[in-house]
């Protein structure tokens, strides 16, 4: 049986709010993109990990505000992972689909095998830039890598950061 009511799941970032607890969120399922990212990479397992971590929050952040060109995070440590970059472009015209890009640098002689993939990458910063386009001037912001995740490092951010209306 076809139900033609399903969702089309892949490459998709669902809102959603629950009025009457106050909860809203996103869900987020980027199969096919995420895949494409990390085959042409054939990084270890600890670095896919984090590149599939930022590429996952780079889209959840870009989704959620007026975006006229590109977001991107950057993830700067002095760890093995010394490096994980992500570019979220915004539509191109209403129903086109957003894109994703994300790469990471690394010494794989440093990588602790069995760490957590966190653990790579050490101290640094966790940077937010967000590029309207030819005419305006980018925004960036810093905070230190804090926390357990880039889940954390971006509710870190967020809280220190000033969110403009």
């Amino acid at each position: 049986m076809v139900d033609n009511n399903a969702v089309e799941w892949d490459d998709t970032i669902l809102p959603f709010q629950l009025d009457h607890a106050d909860i809203r969120g996103r869900a987020a399922r980027l199969d096919t993109s995420l895949g494409k990212i990390l085959a042409q990479h054939g990084y270890p397992p600890e670095i896919e990990a984090l590149v599939a971590e930022a590429a996952l929050l780079t889209a959840l952040i870009g989704q959620t505000i007026k975006l006229r060109w590109k977001l991107s995070l950057q993830i700067r440590g002095d760890g093995p992972a010394r490096l994980i970059a992500t570019d979220y472009f915004a539509p191109e015209h209403e129903g086109a689909p957003a894109r994703i890009r994300a790469w990471a640098s690394f010494d794989a002689n440093r990588l602790e095998p069995g760490a957590e993939p966190f653990a790579q990458i050490g101290k640094g910063y966790f940077a937010v830039l967000i590029d309207q386009g030819e005419g305006n001037t980018p925004y960036s912001g810093l905070t230190p890598i804090a926390g357990a995740s880039l889940a954390d490092c971006a509710a870190a951010y967020f809280a220190q950061s000033e969110q403009l209306p």
